[in-house]
């Protein structure tokens, strides 16, 4: 054996245990680095998803406070200026051909009967303006009569057209009132209860029956009166004097509207008294005659002209039937104006749906709207014209031209812008520059009686 072969084995033998080692560490080292370079690689895509991820919820974020600051924004409508030029004239009375026909009638044969009813606000309450109107009327196309008169009214002490009084011991309901809306009321917009009488611990009545009486004034006779009452649960006896005598009467029980007539002559004095009572529902009395021409007075204070809609819908269509109106006319806005307010279209929409209400009950769809007068505002001392009304006065005319009926613009007819300044001078208007006195309430009856009289012959002229 050569010398050097323990040497050369020796060598062989390192290299063939590092050979084997290399072996066996090998494929850990491999697995460690093959590992650790997929958790590199997965570490990585973890953090671009994670950015990825945190980019989107930015970005949803952000997308999230657009939205929110969009819905912030509220909707402002814009409004277009009106000034009061634009609104100036507008009159419509090309749709009362019936009822200048029926005048016509009228003036060839005085037997016929044609009647107007007057809805309003304190504009024309207490008859004042009407009365005026009524006169001058039945002057040139006959009539005796103020026509109907509520049975309790808290304005009744202002008329001029008739002495009205009536006792304490009434329940009236109003239409004013949101909880009376549920009783029967009247076009009048109320209805009164008599209430039982009061008596003392020994039984004695301490007040009389309700009564209501009416007496004439300024040469307007009480003609052919006519009870107007819902007697729906038990007989019913009503003592009434008409001029000096006494009489009685029994009223049966109905579901209906009952129209009770008291007298066929023309009274100076009636008074109407109820037993038993808190069993009726009473409206009024109707005083005309069988013929000419008559107003209704159906003016409510605070009114707005959109409570119709609340009236009991079998007393209104068969008080319309009674009454037969040939023309019905709405005067409303003064309760409506607000110095700040530009956009009315909430009262259109309301004032549309009222006047369609009333429709269903006409025998025909002759009515017309007036506009509102002239309300004065005060700014430094100085009076003007509400700035408003340009507004209120362009959704009026809509209304009249949405609903087909005719349409009167009395801030012109009255003056125009500022006229509440010149009319209070003349002492027409109150200091408060918007209702009218007694001397304005008679300038204003003459101005419609001129105005309808105007159309009326040029109805003529095209007929």
């Amino acid at each position: 054996m050569s010398k050097g072969f323990p040497k050369l084995a020796l060598i062989a033998l390192m290299t063939l245990a590092i050979m084997l080692l290399y072996r066996i560490l090998l494929p850990n080292y491999d697995n460690i680095s093959s590992e650790q370079g997929v958790d590199d690689t997965l570490l990585v895509i973890e953090t671009i998803s994670e950015l990825d991820s945190l980019t989107k919820i930015e970005e949803k974020t952000e997308n999230h406070k657009q939205v929110k600051s969009k819905k912030k924004k509220k909707y402002v409508k814009k409004i277009k200026p009106v000034s009061f030029a634009e609104i100036a004239g507008g009159d419509d009375f090309t749709r009362l051909t019936s009822f200048f026909s029926k005048l016509k009638e009228l003036h060839i044969n005085p037997k016929l009967k044609v009647r107007i009813a007057y809805f309003g606000d304190s504009i024309t309450e207490s008859d004042l303006a009407t009365n005026q109107l009524r006169k001058v009327l039945q002057d040139s196309l006959g009539g005796a009569g103020i026509g109907f008169i509520p049975a309790v009214s808290n304005l009744s002490q202002y008329r001029a057209s008739i002495k009205h009084t009536y006792s304490q011991n009434w329940n009236e309901y109003s239409i004013s009132k949101k909880t009376d809306r549920k009783y029967p009321l009247g076009l009048f917009g109320n209805v009164a209860v008599p209430s039982q009488p009061l008596t003392d611990s020994l039984g004695y009545v301490k007040n009389s029956l309700s009564w209501h009486s009416y007496s004439m004034m300024d040469g307007n006779p009480l003609a052919k009166p006519v009870l107007m009452i819902l007697n729906p649960y038990e007989p019913l006896e009503i003592t009434y004097i008409a001029n000096r005598d006494t009489l009685n009467k029994k009223i049966e029980v109905s579901d209906k509207m009952q129209f009770i007539s008291l007298s066929d002559s023309l009274l100076k004095y009636l008074s109407i008294s109820y037993f038993p009572q808190d069993t009726c529902y009473v409206y009024g009395v109707d005083f005309s005659d069988d013929t000419g021409i008559y107003i209704d007075n159906y003016s409510l204070r605070g009114n707005k002209g959109n409570n119709f809609v609340h009236l009991d819908n079998m007393i209104t269509q068969q008080s319309f039937a009674y009454f037969n109106y040939d023309l019905t006319i709405l005067h409303y806005g003064a309760n409506v104006t607000d110095p700040i307010m530009k956009d009315y279209s909430w009262y259109r929409i309301s004032m549309k749906k009222n006047i369609r209400f009333l429709q269903n009950f006409l025998n025909n769809e002759e009515m017309i709207l007036f506009s509102v007068g002239d309300r004065g505002a005060l700014k430094d001392s100085l009076w003007f014209s509400s700035p408003d009304l340009p507004y209120l006065i362009k959704e009026q005319k809509r209304i009249a031209k949405d609903t087909n009926i005719s349409f009167f613009n009395l801030f012109t007819a009255l003056g125009g812008e500022k006229a509440n300044v010149e009319l209070e001078k003349q002492a027409l208007l109150t200091p408060d520059h918007t209702h009218f006195t007694r001397k304005g309430a008679k300038h204003f009856g003459d101005l419609l009686f001129n105005k309808l009289m105007r159309e009326y012959h040029n109805y003529l002229e095209n007929n």
